[in-house]
């Protein structure tokens, strides 16, 4: 879809297209692995868009419901722009520190990089989908 279309859709907010929040500002994020999803309840902030020329960005930080030691801080953006007029692109992408030191470090290593990644992967399916609907 063209980029206003997409950004038109942003806009409205996000309840709109951010998957499963709700009006707590609480979601639940994850992938599925093997047809079984794996999700945990997290406490979302998604700031106000910004527009710049062509594109638009939303800054999105999670962190844990429970067992916040557990868990690492995400923080991240939702990105928009347009590859064509007909086309705009969609972009998930985020950072963070695994908790427990060096420990923490070799486990993201050997598996949760790869959750983190999945879960990414899901989202912006999840917001691609919501996306078009909104915007259709």
């Amino acid at each position: 879809m063209p980029i206003d279309t997409v950004a038109s859709a942003l806009a409205q907010g996000p309840r709109k297209w951010f998957p499963r929040i709700d009006g707590e500002g609480s979601a639940a994020v994850g992938p599925s692995v093997a047809g079984v999803r794996l999700r945990k309840k997290v406490t979302v902030s998604i700031g106000e868009p910004v527009a710049g020329g062509s594109w638009t960005v939303v800054p999105v930080t999670w962190h844990a419901t429970s067992i916040r030691k557990l868990f690492p801080v995400m923080t991240g953006k939702v990105e928009l722009a347009p590859v064509d007029a007909r086309v705009t692109r969609l972009t998930v992408c985020g950072m963070y520190e695994p908790p427990f030191g060096r420990l923490g470090k070799h486990l993201d290593d050997a598996l949760m990089h790869r959750v983190a990644e999945a879960t990414v992967r899901e989202l912006s399916y999840s917001i691609a989908k919501r996306l078009h609907r909104h915007a259709a």
